[in-house]
């Protein structure tokens, strides 16, 4: 057989050999479309309420599960978990007591894949908790950390705008509760009067609601002072089966710290120092006492430093 006649079938033969494969290929491509496929994801199941009334108290037990699909493997391929299918539970029949439920293939929505089915769900039955629900509303209670920077001082008391909220939720929760607490407020970053925004701390509260969410704290700071008071007197009241009081010293030096408000506005002529009535019981009549002393007429929110912290007290002979 001559060259040219062998070259000639040998490429006759790769040509049927060619054919022959890209028609295997085509079958197999056909065979692979047509056949129903299987796939299984991890889908969430999600609950609805149809009464308004009512609240779920936690996730469902499980809150996820398996859902196998059947369809078209061109169809079936197109959907992950990234489509946002969930195994949606219709609650119609409530029930305070834990509710165990048969999940229903229908639950799950497969509009948009043409010829899919769900073929499975595992595990197939949830349980549910409910309540009540409940509204009320409740006070809302300052919060902050850290102190003031050295240079400011508190001029009143700080105030939440409001200090009242509506709270939504389950009634074993909601009747419960007295008080809200807000995020607390860092005082340290406060650089003058302020108004900060925050919310009302829920963490931990589960399915409630709160409104309005987001409160104001209002931070009356000032700048910091000092004054400095000489010649308090030092006086005692009178205790039955005492008698008069000596003191010594009769005079002591007050300094007081606090907002420039509060501090500028001190009455001298109401500033004095006290010797508690309980430290002169069963006073001697010879006896010589050091006592504390206390200072009255300071306002709120002002500090106080005494030049001495005791003094002497004896019974002055009649």
């Amino acid at each position: 057989m001559s060259g040219r006649s062998l070259l000639g079938i040998l490429a006759r033969d790769g040509r049927l050999k060619l054919a022959a494969f890209g028609l295997a290929v085509f079958l197999w491509v056909l065979v692979r479309v047509g056949n129903p496929g299987q796939r299984d994801l991890l889908i969430p199941v999600e609950i609805r309420l149809d009464d308004p009334g009512w609240v779920v108290l936690s996730d469902p037990d499980p809150d996820t599960v398996r859902v196998y699909f059947r369809g078209p493997q061109n169809e079936i391929f197109r959907i992950t978990g990234f489509d946002l299918i969930s195994v949606t539970v219709p609650i119609t029949e409530m029930s305070e007591e834990e509710m165990v439920i048969q999940l229903q293939p229908g639950w799950v929505s497969v509009d948009g894949y043409r010829g899919v089915q769900v073929e499975d769900i595992v595990p197939d039955v949830i349980s549910v908790r409910l309540d009540r629900r409940s509204t009320r509303t409740i006070p809302v209670r300052v919060s902050t950390r850290g102190g003031l920077p050295e240079h400011l001082a508190l001029g009143g008391d700080l105030s939440l705008t409001p200090d009242f909220v509506e709270v939504s939720g389950p009634a074993s929760l909601v009747e419960t509760l007295d008080t809200l607490d807000i995020v607390p407020v860092d005082l340290s970053d406060v650089d003058g009067p302020a108004r900060v925004g925050t919310v009302v701390d829920t963490v931990g509260m589960g399915p409630v609601t709160v409104k309005p969410y987001v409160v104001t704290l209002r931070i009356p700071a000032e700048e910091s002072i000092e004054r400095v008071f000489t010649g308090v007197r030092v006086i005692t009241y009178p205790v039955a089966g005492t008698g008069p009081i000596q003191v010594f010293p009769e005079n002591v030096r007050v300094t007081v710290t606090g907002a420039r408000s509060r501090v500028f506005a001190m009455d001298p002529d109401i500033l004095r120092a006290v010797v508690p009535s309980d430290a002169l019981l069963d006073l001697g009549e010879v006896e010589d006492r050091r006592v504390p002393i206390r200072v009255e007429g300071v306002p709120s929110y002002v500090s106080v430093l005494l030049s001495v912290d005791t003094v002497s007290v004896r019974r002055i002979g009649l």
